[in-house]
């Protein structure tokens, strides 16, 4: 009673497969039969316009060519420029900002470093 036929043995994966597959041949039969056109083939002395084109443009490749490097080191040059000038103001931004921080000397004590002189650092007393 425990011994089952190979047909009852059929598992959901493989069920999934096999209707995928199904499907597949299902949905692509009609696109084949659809898309299926009566054009007649072209002979081979017939050319598309894209190559009588083509013959007539000049070949500027060789411009191209020798523009490409002489383009890319001015572009190089740039970047260092500008990264030159971004260093130079974040440089002159954080000396604006340390002349900022430092203390004036009218008004304030030589004891501390505080707004108030008391050189404390804010923190609570120390444990004894």
């Amino acid at each position: 009673m425990s011994q089952k036929t190979t047909v009852e043995m059929i598992s959901r994966r493989r069920t999934l497969g096999m209707l995928g597959a199904g499907v597949a041949f299902g949905m692509g039969a009609p696109v084949a039969v659809l898309t299926a056109s009566d054009a007649e083939a072209q002979t081979p002395g017939a050319q598309t316009p894209r190559v009588d084109q083509r013959q007539d443009r000049p070949d500027d490749g060789t411009e191209r060519r020798q523009q490409r490097p002489s383009s890319r080191a001015e572009r190089r040059q740039a970047r260092r420029t500008d990264r030159t000038k971004r260093r130079m103001a974040r440089q002159e931004g954080r000396k604006r900002r340390r002349m900022a921080r430092r203390p004036s000397t009218t008004g304030t004590s030589s004891k501390g470093t505080g707004p108030t002189g008391t050189g404390t650092t804010g923190q609570g007393p120390a444990r004894q």
